[in-house]
């Protein structure tokens, strides 16, 4: 009575002790989760704008490039700026006549945006402009200029937001290079003005921003280019020196995250760089807005928490008094399960949760009683299968290098009586026979080629060396230097990038460059072969590539290609289907794997990996 007494004054103990502690875990976690939730809402919506506003900058800027080349590609204004540049009309009545030309027909099409357009010499001279204050000015230490002159036909430069004093106001160029019709002679540059309100009515479009949202651009100076929410007169004027600037100025990592902005004032934050043009977009809301609704959640987890520890720790009463035997049976069962006394069953006759334990315990007990002895039955069966396999595979490796070894010799004793012959009858006897022993060497030699290459094979594995750390850059090049009357032969160019240093067998990475090389060489088109090798760090193994402009492989013959013996083509490409198999197996040796990538008649790439890390 004592012990049952014992027991159930335990479990009453307990469960009135714990009742509060998985009340306030999950009223807390509830909360932070809640907060969890909302903050990734936030960034998302805040994602959402940034990604939307960006796309809608770089369209705008893209559609400002795409109208400077096209006015740089016009006929009229090509002329006419040759015309002016090489004196063959009136120098005022031509330069009359383009601006009038750009006035009537290029300003009107485009924005309102569009302040002016300017025609400059290549000396930095302004020749023809929609506003004629313009002709006459020296534009040569313009970057917008400096930059565009040196573009080629069809691109462009976009110029750093800045204040305009001809025409008071803050404004953004676009410039391209004006080529002469027949491309000998870069003539000038033109120069597109538009206002930077451009950008401003983007990023100030109140949509999905709520009461204190802002999106914002600033240079890489930490300068804002476009107009405040919260400050007059900011536009290229207010430093924005705030967390997510400094990241991306210093580190170029973009930022979401919580920050103070450049008001002093905590915010929820997204960041984005525009490369092209070395900007910054940040897209920000105060935290005291975008938290508010966490007040109401804290009202909510408090509410659900009293209510959970009262509900809570009145069923622990309940069922303290209710399972104390039956728990204490249950765990004299397990302990005497967990001693290895699988035959022992628990005897509880119960038609509630308990019973159902009981019941699922003895299932479980006579379940795993099985699944041990099959187990044991299985690892014993695996044990003699995985010996039985093991010496399976040592007896080929021994025959494979035994027939090749011992067919060494006869094999040369049948090819020099061969060449024998062939030297000394050829000519003397009929055509048929010639032919007849032509093909006899010729067997002969394929033979030889065949088991030169089982026997390499087979030295795989039996005669592989240790490894150690393999310069891959070294080791290319001896198989350059192995391969150079091939590559000389074959006019081919062979690049790579730096290569890693891998713990690896040297003499065995040398067989697979070589194999590639030599792959990569004798399956050309008509073109002299290109390769290019590369290495590249994934986790915790180097990705070499080796890529060529051969005749590419169709994808139904991948696999194939790495069997023994196995050959794709005719004898057009000479050969004994070796030498990607010993690739295959040297990577494998090595821990990783080999495939490939390709299409018909655009060349192939094959990828192997070496297990590493950079050293």
């Amino acid at each position: 009575m004592a012990s049952y007494l014992s027991i159930k004054a335990r479990l009453l103990i307990f469960a009135l002790c714990i009742a509060l502690i998985p009340i306030a875990i999950i009223t807390t976690a509830y909360y932070f989760h809640s907060r969890n939730a909302l903050k990734y809402q936030i960034v998302e919506k805040l994602k959402a704008v940034a990604e939307s506003r960006e796309r809608h900058i770089l369209s705008t800027m893209e559609r400002m490039k795409v109208r400077a080349i096209d006015f740089s590609s016009d006929g009229i204004i090509r002329s006419g700026i040759e015309k002016i540049v090489h004196g063959r009309s009136s120098k005022p009545d031509a330069i009359i006549r383009l601006n009038a030309y750009l006035k009537k027909n290029k300003l009107p099409l485009y924005s309102h945006r569009l302040l002016a357009i300017i025609l400059v010499d290549k000396v930095g001279k302004v020749i023809s402009s929609t506003n004629e204050k313009f002709v006459g000015k020296d534009f040569s230490g313009q970057d917008v200029f400096v930059q565009g002159i040196q573009k080629s036909y069809g691109e462009t430069c976009v110029g750093q937001p800045q204040y305009f004093p001809d025409l008071h106001e803050n404004c953004i160029f676009t410039s391209a290079p004006i080529i002469s019709k027949h491309g000998a002679e870069t003539l000038g540059v033109i120069i597109n003005v538009y206002n930077l309100i451009t950008l401003n009515e983007i990023t100030t479009n109140p949509v999905g921003m709520g009461e204190t949202g802002e999106v914002c651009l600033v240079n890489e100076g930490k300068i804002m280019f476009t107009e405040s929410r919260f400050l007059e007169d900011a536009p290229l004027k207010l430093a924005v020196d705030s967390e997510p600037v400094r990241r991306i100025i210093e580190k170029g990592e973009e930022m979401v995250g919580i920050y103070k902005d450049y008001r002093g004032q905590p915010v929820v934050g997204v960041s984005k760089y525009l490369p092209e043009y070395k900007w910054i977009l940040l897209t920000k809301t105060n935290k005291a807005e975008a938290f508010a609704p966490l007040k109401t959640l804290g009202i909510i987890a408090l509410i659900l928490g009293a209510v959970s520890a009262a509900a809570v720790t009145s069923f622990g009463i309940v069922f303290a008094v209710s399972t104390s035997r039956p728990i204490k049976d249950l765990t004299k069962a397990t302990e005497r399960f967990a001693r290895g006394d699988l035959g022992h069953r628990v005897k509880i006759i119960r038609k509630d949760e308990i019973g159902f334990l009981a019941n699922s315990f003895n299932s479980m007990a006579e379940e795993l009683a099985r699944v041990i002895n099959e187990h044991k039955r299985a690892e014993k069966e695996l044990k003699h299968y995985s010996t039985e396999l093991k010496r399976s595979n040592e007896e080929l490796q021994h025959f494979a290098y035994v027939a090749s070894h011992d067919l060494q010799e006869p094999l040369r004793m049948i090819s020099s009586y061969l060449q024998l012959i062939k030297r000394r009858y050829k000519g003397n006897l009929d055509a048929d026979a010639d032919e007849f022993i032509h093909y006899a060497v010729d067997g002969a030699n394929r033979l030889q080629k065949m088991i030169n290459g089982l026997l390499e094979y087979s030295r795989v594995d039996t005669h592989g060396k240790s490894f150690e750390l393999a310069d891959c850059e070294v080791v290319l090049q001896q198989a350059l230097t192995n391969l150079k009357v091939v590559i000389e032969e074959s006019i081919a160019t062979i690049t790579h990038d730096p290569l890693p240093t891998v713990m690896a067998d040297s003499s065995q990475l040398l067989l697979v460059f070589q194999n590639l090389i030599t792959n990569a060489i004798k399956f050309r088109g008509n073109e002299p072969p290109r390769i290019h090798i590369s290495a590249q760090l994934r986790e915790n193994e180097w990705i070499f590539s080796v890529h060529d402009n051969g005749i590419g492989i169709e994808p139904e013959y991948y696999e194939r290609l790495f069997v023994i013996f196995r050959r794709l083509h005719s004898r057009e490409y000479p050969g004994v289907g070796l030498g990607l198999s010993i690739c295959k197996k040297v990577v494998k040796r090595h821990g990783g794997r080999i495939w490939l990538e390709s299409e018909p008649r655009k060349g192939s790439t094959f990828y192997f990996t070496i297990p590493g890390k950079r050293c």
